[in-house]
């Protein structure tokens, strides 16, 4: 007897997949020692060659077997229970790949992204869009979940303060810019940033109580889009840590803008450090008046909002109560 050779089948799905790296122009590392679910890493390399740390995990399944289940537009997978809980829970967003050497094609979908935004359960299969083609997607849209965009990184701290002050939405009931979305946001001794809909409303409602407007503020599908850009943007220029592919549940599953605490990069804190800087200068030269410990870029207090759980208080304290009991219970018979 002699020992038999790896699947075949296997290697014509990693191959497509490496060919198809290259084909997008980013960079395919396989995982040739422990494969326990991952088959590899692509990173995300931008327009002008730069790398930019922006990884995601790649599975890859080749063969007939795995486009026995389908509907009109997905292929269904049926992970295995083992893998269900590392792709949920692995650190990078976890791409499936469905290749087919016959038809000379693979197709593709953020595993992780399902697994964490669906009802939970073996059950339930995982879709791999027919639309997905992996041969004709764009990096941009591969890497998405992991945070990477088209659009030009600003190298200057500087010029990216001055930016954010430009960048304003044009609708004059919601008057917001991104510098005050980030000023506003800065938290835990301005480490970190706060993001949602309130620090974005409290903006829109200041901008129009400086302009004495009669109107309230206005909030639509435009603002929204504008809102999530300035997620994009904090990604783009690498000023914070945003987990981009938790976002994209809330932006794309539950339809709603995102809402979270993130930890400044290292470029972020320059960035505070920057706009401190510019306001010295300001008030050095008399343009804006010296207020103590007041600063344009300072930390603001995050907490929950009691009156939205505070009726829950003697419900959550009566539950536990009875389990208690009735766990005792249980041990004594």
């Amino acid at each position: 007897m002699f020992p038999k050779a790896p699947s075949i089948q296997e290697r014509y799905g990693i191959n497509a997949v490496a060919k198809a790296a290259a084909d997008m122009g980013v960079i395919w590392r396989e995982t040739l020692i422990g494969d326990v679910g991952i088959d590899g890493h692509l990173e995300f390399v931008t327009a002008d060659g730069s790398v930019t740390g922006r990884t995601v995990a790649v599975q890859v399944k080749s063969g007939p077997s795995f486009f026995q289940n389908e509907d009109a537009e997905n292929w269904k997978f049926y992970a295995a229970e083992k893998h269900i809980a590392y792709w949920e829970h692995y650190p990078l967003p976890v791409l499936l790949v469905l290749h087919d050497e016959a038809a000379k094609r693979s197709y593709w979908a953020d595993a992780r992204h399902q697994l964490r935004s669906a009802t939970p359960g073996a059950e339930n299969p995982l879709t791999v869009p027919k639309a997905n083609i992996l041969q004709t997607t764009t990096a941009v849209d591969l890497f998405e979940s992991a945070g990477a965009f088209s659009g030009e990184f600003i190298p200057d701290i500087a010029a990216v303060m001055h930016h954010m002050i430009a960048t304003r939405n044009l609708n004059a009931a919601f008057h917001v810019s991104y510098l005050d979305l980030f000023t506003y946001g800065l938290t835990n001794i301005a480490r970190s940033l706060y993001f949602g809909m309130d620090i974005a409303c409290t903006a829109a409602e200041f901008d129009l109580s400086i302009r004495r407007s009669q109107f309230g503020i206005g909030v639509g599908a435009t603002e929204h889009e504008f809102l999530f850009g300035y997620v994009k943007f904090l990604l783009l220029q690498q000023l914070a840590d945003v987990d981009f592919a938790d976002c994209l549940i809330d932006w794309k599953e539950l339809e709603k803008l995102p809402s979270f605490i993130a930890p400044l990069t290292n470029r972020g804190r320059l960035l505070v450090r920057a706009i401190s800087q510019a306001e010295d200068t300001l008030m050095l030269s008399g343009k804006l008046p010296a207020e103590g410990f007041l600063r344009v870029a300072q930390e603001g207090l995050c907490e929950m909002v009691s009156a939205s759980y505070v009726r829950r208080l003697p419900r959550i304290h009566a539950f536990q109560n009875i389990t208690r009991a009735q766990l005792a219970t249980e041990t004594q018979t």
